[in-house]
Order: structure tokens, then sequence, then C-alpha cells
């Protein structure tokens, strides 16, 4: 997906890619919805994250913040205080895209009437794909640039 730069800094982006998930696999119960049976819908959780500009600017923020503080030449107490103030942001923005995409996935369930919804990584096949929907609201390209030659 991106670039990776230290292994500290891979281990705190993990947690906004489980936040995500967390977000895409909230199940949703519709009330007095009409059916008789489940209408499942899935998000390609992947494809939000190599998309969604804000996710990509977190991430790369994350990366180059965890690196300057680690190659800073300041004393060991302040390094542990500032990691500490990483750690900090890390999880604000963790819950900001987690909320975004979770706020905008139960407004889709709802007015779809999905009874679920799931990531598209935990299903073998099945479920109506709401990706392009989710991608919409959260104002993603999903154009392709053309090829340069």
């Amino acid at each position: 997906m991106i670039t990776s730069i230290s292994r500290a800094a891979q281990a705190a982006v993990p947690s906004l890619r489980v936040a995500l998930v967390a977000a895409g696999a909230l199940l949703l119960t519709c009330s007095g919805c009409a059916r008789t049976h489940s209408k499942v819908a899935v998000v390609n959780i992947a494809m939000i994250e190599q998309r969604w500009p804000k996710f990509i600017n977190y991430y790369r923020q994350i990366q180059a913040n965890y690196v300057a503080i680690n190659d800073s030449k300041i004393s060991p107490a302040e390094k542990r205080k500032a990691l500490a103030q990483w750690q900090q942001q890390s999880a604000r923005w963790q819950n900001e895209v987690s909320n975004d995409v979770r706020d905008i996935v139960k407004k889709i369930a709802a007015d779809d009437h999905y009874e679920m919804v799931v990531t598209r990584q935990g299903v073998a096949y099945g479920g109506d794909d709401i990706t392009v929907d989710v991608e919409k609201a959260l104002k993603i390209d999903t154009v392709s640039p053309a090829p340069s030659r």
C-alpha cells in the first residue's frame, strides 16, 4: 500500500486499519425493515485506505512524526513526552477516520435498508458491495488517472 518507514511507525498504523475495519464491520440493525430475510452489504476497507486522501495523509504524517521524534537529538525524557503526544495524536486521528467511515456506513445502511454491513475482507462471496457509495460519501476520487506515456 504505502511505503513503510520503520517498525515502530508500522506498529501504530495497524491501529488505524483496525479502527477502520471495526467501523466497516460494524453490525447494523435497521428498525422497521420490511423484509423477512437479512440484506447484507460489504465494504472494501483496503480499497478505501488506498484511495482516501485523508487516511493516506494521516498515515504518512503518523510515520513522519514518529521518525522525526525517534531521530531527534532531544533528551530521553523529552523523547518519551513527544512519543506520548504522538500516541495521543495517532489515537485522535484513528478515532476521526473510524467515525467518518462508521457514520457514512450507518447512513447508507439505513437509507438502503441493509440489516448488516461487514468488510469485504471477511466475506468469501455475496453481499451488496457499497464501497463505491462509501467512497462517494467520503468524497474519494474513484477515477483512475490516464496512463502516462
